[in-house]
Parts: C-alpha cells; structure tokens; sequence
C-alpha cells in the first residue's frame, strides 16, 4: 500500500488529515517547516495507530521545493498515492503596499509548488492506474478580495485547476478533488497577520477536524468539487448572483481592518 503525502502538516487542517489516514491505516509522509512540530505529530500518530510516518522538513515556498521533495521521496522508494496539498498562507495589505518577496512566496507555495506536486506524483498515480488528488481551496476562489488580492486569487486558480485536471483524469484510476472550506479554526489569521473584525465573528467557524473529515469523504468518492460550511454554498451563490462591484466592496468590508477571513 503507498503513502499519502500531506503538506502544511504540522497543525490545523493538514495535522486533522494526517490524524483520519492514520486511523484508517494509512501510512504517512507529513512535510512541514518545523521539524519539531513534525516529530511530535508523527510519534503521536506512530504510536497510537501504528502506521509509519516519514517526516521531511521542507520550506515549499521555495522555487523548486516540488521537485526537492519528490526527489527524496522516490530515492527513499516510496510510491505516493495519495496527495493532499494543503499547504498555504494568506497576507492582509494593499498588494502594491506588500512585501513582494512575501508576496512571491505566496504565489509559489499556494499555486506553483502545488502544481509541480500534482504533475509530479499525478505521473507516478498514473503510471500505476491509482490514485488520488486532493487540493485545499477556498470559498475565497468566488470573489476578488481586495487587501487580500493575490491569496484570493491563488485559491481561485486552485479551484479551476483542480476542476480541470478532474475532467482530464477521467477514466486513469486517478481522481482529483477540490474542497472549499469556509472560515475554520486554525492558526491561518495570525499567520496572515490579521486581527479585529473579519468574517469569522460572523458565524462560528468550522473545527479544523470537521473540515479534513469532509474532505477526506470526498476524496475517497471521487468527487470534483466539494464545499465545507454555512457560508461556502451561500457565497459562491452569491458571487454568481450578485454584481462584482457588490461583492468586491464585501470583501474590502470584511478585509478592511487589519483582520480578514480564513477562507
């Protein structure tokens, strides 16, 4: 049986992945920054589950970080056929007001690197007839957000991304699923640098848990698109209902203050 690989593993949603494979059985790669966190989490689950962890210590928002990862993973011989890219980061200001080496990783970590990930081990799934994609979008795919421009953005490219590659996929054994989770309880706003007002006290936000259990459904189903929370359904109606203008001035609102949505 191979892996599955999940990035950004080391808390919140990607951590809640790695938890529900381990206890269906599944043996693990977990690739993060932090090292420390990564050892916690793998012990954890190595000894609770009794499934093997591999951990690889990688900053993905460097250029060719992709190509980095899926070298050690097949030099170490292990055949990936599940990949979950979860990694991702967001960042509230004004995008010519941005650090734009910031901003650059951004664009490499939520889009690049997960591309590179999907064309490299998609490949190998292929090449075997099994397998199965999973990538971490957002509700934030159906707007524009201003003060978040480039983040939003990123995940909308993930989602037409991830819907495309499901219709080529058709009829190889390999699936790709795209979830879109709605706001969540992770550690996403402090690392987006926000605080105050957002949507998230709006509504109570989803459980990290919940979130990776309905994507972990839908990916055992082979299902495109699957959209997690009150408001996911409720916004992307919205952005195809209302007028740009109206729901661009929504997301200034929402991202006007130094604190904005996890999306």
């Amino acid at each position: 049986m191979g892996y599955a690989l999940i990035t950004g593993a080391s808390g919140g949603i990607g951590k809640e992945f790695a938890r529900i494979l381990a206890q269906h059985g599944k043996d693990l790669i977990l690739v993060a920054r932090s090292d420390d966190r990564l050892r916690d989490i793998a012990d954890g689950l190595e000894k609770r589950y009794g499934v093997h962890v591999v951990r690889v210590a990688l900053d993905l928002s460097e250029e060719d970080s992709a190509q980095q990862l899926f070298s050690i993973t097949q030099g170490a011989g292990y055949t990936v056929d599940t990949l979950i890219n979860n990694a991702g980061f967001g960042d509230l200001t004004g995008f010519l007001d941005s650090n734009w080496y910031r901003s650059r990783n951004l664009m490499e970590l939520n889009m690049v690197t997960l591309v590179h990930l999907t064309y490299l081990y998609g490949n190998e799934m292929r090449a075997h007839h099994f397998g199965r994609i999973l990538n971490v979008s957002s509700v934030a795919a159906a707007f524009a957000g201003p003060n978040m421009a480039l983040y939003y953005a990123s995940k909308a490219f993930v989602l037409s991304f991830t819907e495309a590659l499901s219709s080529e996929l058709k009829g190889t054994g390999v699936s790709a699923t795209a979830i879109c989770p709605g706001p969540t309880a992770t550690s996403f706003g402090v690392n987006a640098k926000m605080s105050g007002r957002s949507f998230m006290t709006m509504g109570r936000p989803m459980s990290a848990a919940d979130v990776a259990e309905r994507g972990y459904r839908a990916m055992l189903r082979g299902r495109t698109t699957v959209y997690v929370g009150p408001l996911t359904k409720a916004g992307f109606l919205a952005a195809r209902i209302l007028p740009r203008r109206v729901t661009r001035a929504i997301c200034k609102w929402a991202n006007g203050t130094p604190q904005g949505p996890h999306f």
